[in-house]
């Protein structure tokens, strides 16, 4: 039977339909288009810290469970930066465009980039997020900006008082020791000055600010959004600072004016009582650390910051920051990186962390592992019933610099009496945040 024109032209069509239909499936077959790898950025910093994320595998963690979860293929490339200065950098790349998706970073500079639209907001997540329920109170409020959460804490890191047990006892003092007020410090300190006179009595106290909360004084208020520069507790803080230097002479001037090196004094045992932050005791005096103290357990000793004993003062006092993981608002994948921060904040991965550094955990399920075991860190983890936060507000660096800025020129380098100092802040700080941003109480 012959075929009409019309019938080959069709037939020839169904033909050509039937070659390309193969051709297109031996293609797929054998030619499959790679699948599509997404990429996310960890800003962190260079060294111990992007050295721990590699060795932990939680990078890896993160990329099976994306894949098992959502059938996504990702990957995650660190970038560093260095320790020294990072805080500054960080804030750099940020404005350059060169910050990643996720992002170590200090509380402190938190509302400079949630001003300047840098940073995500992650309220609308932890609303949802069961495990934000575990945080401690203190590392909320260090990660939260006029009622929004922008940051996860990682690690806390409040101050305490660290004592060498072998001057003390040199010194006829009981150890261990726990002074329940800041006088019981002063007459350590001045029994260590007569007894062991070749010996640095004591040094303090790492957070400048950190007498005017001994006084039970703020240097903000959240409610008006101001910075108190006039109070009691800050004239209070300026006559502690006056002792230390001239009235007890328990610190040497020139130990604040030449910057001595306070933890490779207390690690030489030629300083006794110091005020630093839980860190040092594994970062800094630890094995293999920069400043080991051999048989460290033995030799050093640690105690909670007492109050000024005046009315007002709290009986025990901690200050405390945090670093914290953040999140690029420009970033392509908010949901995959907010994934990553979760996986980043597991306990288990928090608690390693604490447990090598000496940096106190942000939630309570994390107290595990070897953290648990190490006796320090489980006394320390107790400093965060007693420590308050940082403020969290635009002027906390310009508040802090000038009032190191007046002890450090005028009450130390001059010898100016308290009232002097007082007056002088005043008129500084004025210049430096405004008169509408301070006030007096």
């Amino acid at each position: 039977m012959s075929l009409t024109a019309r019938e080959k032209v069709l037939l020839a069509c169904l033909i050509i339909v039937i070659i390309v239909l193969g051709g297109v499936a031996y293609y797929f077959a054998t030619f499959k288009p790679k699948p599509e790898v997404i990429e996310l950025t960890l800003y962190t910093k260079a060294g111990l810290w992007a050295d721990f994320i590699r060795k932990t595998g939680v990078l890896e963690s993160f990329e099976d469970r994306v894949y098992r979860e959502k059938g996504l293929i990702v990957r995650v490339k660190i970038i560093t930066a260095p320790h020294k200065g990072y805080r500054e950098r960080v804030v750099t790349d940020f404005a350059a465009g060169a910050a990643g998706d996720v992002v170590w970073l200090g509380e402190s500079e938190i509302p400079g980039l949630v001003e300047a639209g840098m940073l995500l907001d992650l309220t609308p997540y932890v609303e949802k997020w069961e495990d934000w329920g575990k945080f401690y109170e203190v590392g909320k409020k260090l990660g939260s900006y006029k009622g929004k959460v922008y940051a996860i804490p990682f690690e806390t890191a409040p101050l305490v008082i660290y004592y060498r047990k072998d001057i003390f006892k040199q010194a006829g003092l009981p150890v261990p020791w726990q002074p329940a007020t800041w006088d019981d410090v002063v007459r350590a300190a001045l029994t260590i000055k007569e007894k062991v006179p070749d010996v640095i009595p004591f040094r303090g106290f790492y957070d400048v600010c950190l007498p005017i909360y001994m006084a039970g004084g703020k240097i903000y208020d959240p409610t008006d959004g101001k910075w108190i520069v006039k109070s009691d507790a800050i004239l209070s803080a300026f006559k502690v600072y006056y002792d230390v230097f001239y009235t007890n002479g328990i610190t040497p001037k020139e130990a604040e004016l030449e910057k001595w090196d306070n933890r490779k004094l207390f690690q030489e045992g030629k300083l006794a009582i110091l005020i630093d932050g839980v860190w040092c005791y594994i970062e800094k005096w630890g094995p293999g650390m920069t400043y080991e103290i051999e048989n460290r357990e033995d030799v050093v000793g640690y105690a909670y910051i007492p109050g000024l004993g005046t009315p007002g003062a709290p009986n025990y006092i901690s200050v405390t920051g945090t670093y914290n993981w953040v999140i690029n608002a420009k970033t392509k994948y908010p949901e995959l990186a907010w994934e990553l921060v979760k996986e980043l904040s597991k306990p288990e991965i928090i608690a390693q962390w604490g447990y090598e550094t000496s940096h106190i955990v942000t939630r309570s399920d994390a107290v595990l592992g070897e953290y648990a075991k190490e006796p320090f860190l489980k006394w320390a983890t107790t400093v965060l019933e007693h420590s308050i936060p940082k403020p969290i507000a635009s002027g906390y660096k310009k508040y802090v610099n000038t009032f190191k800025r007046v002890i450090i020129d005028y009450l130390v380098a001059e010898g100016k009496s308290p009232e002097e100092c007082l007056s002088i802040f005043v008129n500084e700080a004025i210049k430096e945040l405004g008169s509408d941003a301070v006030k007096e109480v």
